[in-house]
């Protein structure tokens, strides 16, 4: 029997069925007139990111939002009543490529790259290259309370290892950094800590899910029972289409201790 710590690092990509019974779009919730990617409020000044699953993510802060928004003229307000009824999912991370963040009780600069992976840049000589000689201006600190959003990747040594610009292209809504279109889901291999994130995942059935190794210098595979993606070199990606109604766990062959 696994332990409640075990459950917990266990990773399974679901395929179901009944996924709209499971994550209710916004005509389900009563919000017909509200579209994924709407940005919405109640009477009071926190601002939320209306998701494609249905839910509401929040901004924790303007220096998050400004990362994904010049201003507030898209906001739309509905009643606290249809906001309460709204399920909240959970909270916005900064743009992937966007600013370079420390915590406030760490000194380490880090690049934040998709879905809210922080990647310690180690050298100043790299920021510049990175972000220019004012790269100390782009630094922002995020509190301790918001640190949990994030999860660790691997370090970036050289420029070679991040590109910024390709990054923010790559992730230019908040649902592609959290992996919320139904259809296309993306699972980035962090590092053997981190291991693959998100860590569960529920997607209708006739998704295409990708994997991208994010863990610069280190290989990594995505291996099935029965099922086999085979190695993954740093950078790289591979997908796979579930088309079949399951459960589906997985592991590296090249680290056992990730799962998934």
């Amino acid at each position: 029997m696994l332990t409640y710590m075990q459950t917990l690092k266990r990773m399974t990509v679901f395929v179901s069925a009944l996924f709209l019974f499971a994550m209710p779009i916004a005509s389900l919730a009563g919000h017909s007139s509200l579209q994924p990617g709407d940005l919405i409020k109640g009477s009071g000044s926190t601002v939320y990111y209306f998701a494609p699953n249905g839910r509401r993510f929040v901004f924790p802060n303007e220096a998050t939002y400004f990362t994904w928004y010049s201003d507030f003229s898209t906001v739309v307000t509905i009643s606290d009543a249809e906001l309460s009824d709204i399920p909240l999912g959970g909270n916005v991370t900064y743009r992937p490529g966007a600013k370079l963040v420390k915590v406030t009780t760490d000194p380490k600069v880090y690049a934040v790259d998709r879905g809210g992976i922080l990647r310690w840049v180690t050298t100043e000589q790299t920021a510049t290259t990175l972000y220019g000689t004012d790269w100390k201006s782009r630094v922002n600190d995020i509190p301790d309370a918001f640190f949990i959003n994030y999860h660790s990747g691997s370090n970036v040594d050289t420029s070679s290892d991040f590109t910024p610009a390709d990054v923010m292209t790559s992730t230019q809504t908040i649902a592609q950094d959290k992996s919320l279109d139904v259809t296309q889901v993306t699972v980035d291999i962090a590092n053997m800590n981190d291991g693959y994130v998100p860590t569960t995942y529920t997607v209708k059935r006739g998704t295409t899910v990708t994997w991208i190794n994010n863990d610069y210098g280190t290989p990594h595979s995505v291996t099935g029972s029965g099922w086999d993606l085979g190695i993954v070199q740093p950078g790289q990606t591979v997908s796979h289409t579930f088309n079949t109604v399951g459960s589906f766990d997985y592991h590296c062959s090249i680290h056992p201790g990730m799962q998934g």
